[in-house]
């Protein structure tokens, strides 16, 4: 699978940022969005082009290479969120647990609030949930750092229950 992708063997479809050409059975064997794309009355399966605006192309690599090798290159925060991104809007559950699991190991005190959000924004009560253990473990740096604050401005509500999860535990151990 992989010498597929790294040759472009017999590839019958693009994924568009740039130009990366892929194989549809490849992409519909790995993704149910990818499938229903090109094997339903859509756009993607008359043109053999699946146009990805969302996604840098560094992003559309990395999906690529995973969907063809089950593998991730070198991850870092910025590319395992943005992949995570990807990989939920794809479907493609392994990547996202390799995602999710790489940056629950990677939380700081300065990232919790912008995991919290991508959580909360895709619905991983699971990946939701050891942030907020994080969060609560490392309250006073979390809560006190400028990243919090300005993440707290831009989404409150999400903010003040994490704050007052504090609480609820706090409540609930006496």
């Amino acid at each position: 699978m992989k010498s597929l992708y790294l040759n472009q063997f017999l590839t019958d479809v693009e994924l568009k940022t740039k130009s990366f050409p892929a194989n549809k059975i490849v992409l519909c064997g790995r993704s149910p969005v990818f499938k229903a794309m090109l094997t339903n009355d859509m756009k993607e399966t008359n043109t053999d082009c699946i146009q990805v605006d969302d996604l840098g192309d560094d992003v559309v690599e990395q999906l690529l290479f995973f969907l063809y090798s089950d593998t991730v290159e070198t991850l870092q925060w910025e590319i395992a969120s943005q992949l995570y991104y990807a990989a939920d809007k794809y479907e493609v559950c392994k990547l996202k647990e390799v995602c999710s699991s790489f940056l629950v190991e990677n939380l700081t005190p300065t990232n919790a609030g912008e995991l919290l959000l991508l959580a909360d924004t895709h619905s991983d009560g699971e990946l939701k949930k050891s942030v907020e253990d994080f969060i609560l473990e490392h309250e006073e740096q979390v809560f006190g750092s400028d990243e919090w604050e300005m993440l707290m401005e831009t989404n409150p509500l999400l903010f003040m229950k994490a704050m007052h999860l504090k609480y609820k535990r706090r409540k609930g151990s006496k």
